[in-house]
């Protein structure tokens, strides 16, 4: 059964604080280890990428820049070793005052497409995905140095790529939804198509979210097996939402961002919606929650920092 769900509750407002991080880049991916230390990459493609680092929940902040290296993506290990996943491949740092330097695969021998998200489990074992539109979509397994396990290609980019636990994983892209029950070696497609979809997020084992450029969103409640629509943006009687992130705080209340200053909030696991009304008109390109506090990132260097309704 296909649920079609849009905004049709009273709009939203956020209590909420914006600053502007120098040098105004396009800020992809924010991460927050615990209240108080948080990291955001970003940067200029071709140009240069940023990294962004608080340890004061977000009131100051202190950065590191890459040459033609724009990050995508970044998590951090149960054991404080950061990772990055951008255009120039995996990125990895040690401690806080340490540099970043780029990890490498001596096995893969051919080039890596750029590198669009990074997740870490409880074990530290850690995917990486990416590619570019209709080709040279790619996953990589890595263990908890950063070795690399398993790599698989896709004809399609995968753009986002998440543990639900320590074993199952999901990775969704252009037209792509793949599911692994192994930890991330191996692989199988879905039956699960027509959108880009941007993210994907589990809230718990079992729930999950998933959203598309198009605006389509759809839920699992069997750890990402099945997918049920909530919106078909595919349909033309569907407007178009250009979503490109999704964070649920719980099992039923979360966030969808996108393009424009779109920014859906439900409390009801996405039965209705409720737009945020009162936020800058710009691209979100990602939204993170760290306990009662939301953070969103996306163009000009823009940072918003939001309470949780």
């Amino acid at each position: 059964m296909i649920l079609l769900v849009g905004c049709n509750k009273e709009s939203l407002p956020l209590s909420y604080s914006e600053i502007t991080l120098p040098g105004g880049d396009r800020l992809e991916a924010v991460f927050f280890v615990n209240d108080s230390i948080g990291h955001i990459v970003g940067g200029k493609t071709f140009s240069r990428g940023i990294h962004w680092s608080t340890y004061d929940a977000g009131t100051t902040w202190q950065s590191d820049s890459f040459a033609i290296s724009t990050g995508y993506d970044v998590h951090y290990t149960q054991t404080g070793i950061g990772y990055q996943a951008g255009l120039a491949g995996v990125y990895k740092k040690f401690g806080r005052e340490e540099n970043w330097f780029i990890n490498s695969f001596p096995t893969i021998f051919f080039s890596v497409p750029p590198l669009n998200a990074i997740d870490i489990n409880t074990n530290d074992k850690i995917l990486v995905a990416g590619g570019i539109g209709f080709q040279n979509g790619i996953v990589m397994a890595l263990d908890e140095t950063g070795g690399l396990l398993a790599l698989d290609t896709f004809p399609n980019e995968i753009s986002d790529i998440v543990y639900v636990d320590p074993q199952i994983a999901i990775a969704v892209g252009y037209g792509l939804v793949i599911r692994s029950t192994d930890g991330g070696l191996t692989w199988q497609q879905l039956p699960v198509f027509n959108d880009f979809f941007r993210a994907v997020h589990f809230p718990t084992s079992t729930t999950g979210y998933m959203v598309g450029f198009s605006g389509s969103i759809l839920k699992s409640v069997d750890a990402g097996l099945t997918w049920k629509y909530l919106r078909n943006g595919d349909r033309l009687t569907t407007s178009n939402q250009p979503f490109r992130s999704v964070f649920f705080h719980t099992e039923t209340s979360g966030f969808a961002v996108g393009d424009n200053g779109l920014c859906w909030y439900t409390s009801d696991g996405g039965k209705e919606w409720q737009p945020v009304d009162n936020l800058p008109d710009r691209d979100f390109y990602n939204v993170f929650i760290q306990n009662e506090v939301g953070y969103l990132v996306g163009e000009q260097g823009s940072v918003i920092k939001f309470m949780i309704p």
